[in-house]
């Protein structure tokens, strides 16, 4: 049986990096050069096997996936890699991600370098980066949780 309301078996957006929806994802593996925040746009290093988060003039090897559970109680900071953990590069599927302006389902996806959040490819923000194969499947505000769907080769 095909699922196709999503919200009737998964909770929604629980926070940065989680998987959006249950279709089939891929994810890539290398050590984290730097910390590395949940659901934030990465790139790998210049050794091709380690992962930082996305800098200017670089380009977005996949999303961080996020696979730690929050210590909410005494608000830990947790939701993130730490330098040399291994990195969950999500480079297909659907995941919740953060948008420094407001989105519209559908629009292209960009990624600004100072946060390695997302805006929307018609952004008047100078020095993004574009984030190929990627769109945006629900709308936000800024500041908001989003879903992107990215299919990376």
């Amino acid at each position: 049986m095909a699922i196709t309301s999503y919200d009737k078996y998964m909770p929604a957006a629980g926070g940065k990096g989680k998987l959006a929806n249950y279709q089939d994802y891929s994810a890539d593996t290398k050590a984290a050069a730097e910390d590395i925040p949940y659901g934030v746009a990465v790139q790998l290093g210049t050794d091709g096997e380690t992962i930082t988060r996305v800098k200017a003039g670089g380009k977005p090897y996949g999303v961080s996936l996020a696979q730690e559970i929050h210590d909410w109680v005494l608000k830990a900071d947790d939701q993130k890699y730490l330098k040399y953990d291994p990195v969950a590069a999500v480079r297909k599927g659907v995941i919740w991600v953060q948008v420094d302006e407001d989105v519209v389902i559908g629009d292209g996806v960009v990624v600004d370098p100072t946060t390695s959040n997302f805006r929307p490819a018609d952004t008047a923000t100078s020095g993004v980066i574009a984030f190929p194969s990627a769109a945006f499947k629900s709308s936000a505000q800024a500041g908001g949780l989003v879903q992107i769907e990215i299919n990376l080769p």
